[in-house]
């Protein structure tokens, strides 16, 4: 189905054993989520598949928020990617150079799936049994930990963490699994190695949060459906805070995605403090939060000479106090509607891929489409 292999490298990250087992998971996508990857063409595929570790790029912040959370001592690093199992060698010789410890890697076997084209392109039963696998093998170490979950809008991720999630915690029984997977066109053998898989595993509901990273600026209104259950971000800061607001993150990680943001990718105090804002708004954190990364943490670091000082985020936190955002209600998880939740993402798909195609003909039209998604 997959390949599994835990990542020994001596150049990763150093990391203190615990005898205890970890505080939390961070399960990763890889294309788009963290690297950026471009699938839309041709040359797009052949410099993901060619290029050298060195010469990745990753989506800007990432890297500084996985190598932080990696060196936390109490955590486990899990990949799961439906890159080629050959791209193996260059994804881990990338985490090394980027000081990330990768205690799990899972690469899609192309050449095992040539005979069943759909698994090729299939996303759902691939990472699904590969969720699946991989909580088996956290099982044989550390109980039942929990999980956060990190995947982008350019796919289904967000479908697929929340319905691991669901048949993990038995939301989902047996029978409506095999019909959902079989409207997503796996295969019986698929779907004996999800029922087999799943079969070995207690009953528990580990996935605490699931993040989508907008690589493709999806609005955020697109996951509405998932009723709370899926957190749209816009950048990594917006993680970092949300972790700060689930005590998983501190001043370290925050300072750190904040830092890279303004010394890599050239964000300006104005972009940190819109990310910040947009953050508290859309109730990704608390406006406590908000304001106390704004005026205590954000000041005393490198960003401030990006004009993020002391006098700049007293005018943050007046905006921010200005404006509260809703109280989001708390909703009882309950199963989603799968079918139709995988075909609107499959519509959404086609769609945008049509509009972009209209856009690149009709003057005026790209820009249109833009103003419109703001």
């Amino acid at each position: 189905m997959s390949e599994l292999r835990t990542d020994t490298s001596a150049h990763a990250a150093p990391v203190v054993d615990d005898p205890r087992r970890p505080e939390i998971v961070y399960r990763w996508d890889l294309d788009k989520t963290y690297v950026q990857t471009d699938f839309s063409s041709v040359r797009g595929l052949l410099r993901a598949a060619t290029e050298k570790a060195e010469n990745k790029r990753v989506v800007p912040g990432m890297r500084a928020l996985l190598t932080a959370l990696s060196r936390r001592h109490r955590a486990r690093i899990i990949v799961v990617s439906g890159s080629p199992t050959q791209m193996r060698a260059r994804i881990e010789a990338m985490f090394r150079l980027h000081g990330v410890r990768c205690d799990k890697l899972v690469l899609k076997d192309f050449v095992g799936r040539v005979r069943k084209l759909r698994s090729v392109r299939a996303q759902v039963p691939y990472k699904l049994a590969a969720h699946l696998d991989t909580r088996l093998w956290l099982r044989e170490r550390d109980a039942d930990v929990d999980e956060i979950c990190f995947g982008d809008d350019a796919e289904v991720d967000a479908l697929i963490y929340c319905l691991y999630t669901d048949i993990v915690a038995r939301r989902v029984d047996a029978t409506r699994l095999r019909s959902l997977l079989s409207h997503v066109g796996a295969y019986d053998d698929e779907v004996r190695h999800i029922l087999g898989s799943l079969a070995q595993l207690p009953r528990q509901d580990p996935v605490r949060r699931v993040f989508i990273h907008l690589d493709t600026r999806s609005p955020p209104s697109r996951y509405a459906a998932y009723q709370g259950r899926v957190t749209a971000t816009f950048n990594a800061l917006q993680i970092a805070l949300s972790l700060q607001e689930d005590g998983l993150a501190g001043a370290v990680e925050v300072s750190a995605v904040a830092e890279a943001l303004v010394s890599g990718f050239r964000v300006d105090a104005h972009g940190l403090a819109g990310s910040i804002e947009d953050a508290a708004r859309r109730g990704i954190c608390s406006v406590a939060t908000a304001e106390y990364v704004a005026a205590e943490i954000l000041p005393s670091t490198d960003v401030a000479r990006a004009g993020f000082s002391a006098s700049f985020a007293d005018r943050v936190v007046r905006r921010l106090r200005q404006a509260p955002p809703p109280i989001a209600p708390t909703l009882p998880l309950a199963p989603l509607a799968y079918e139709d939740l995988f075909d609107a993402e499959h519509l959404f798909a086609r769609t945008r891929k049509l509009a972009r195609k209209a856009a690149e003909r009709v003057p005026g039209l790209g820009d249109f489409l833009e103003s419109e998604g703001r």
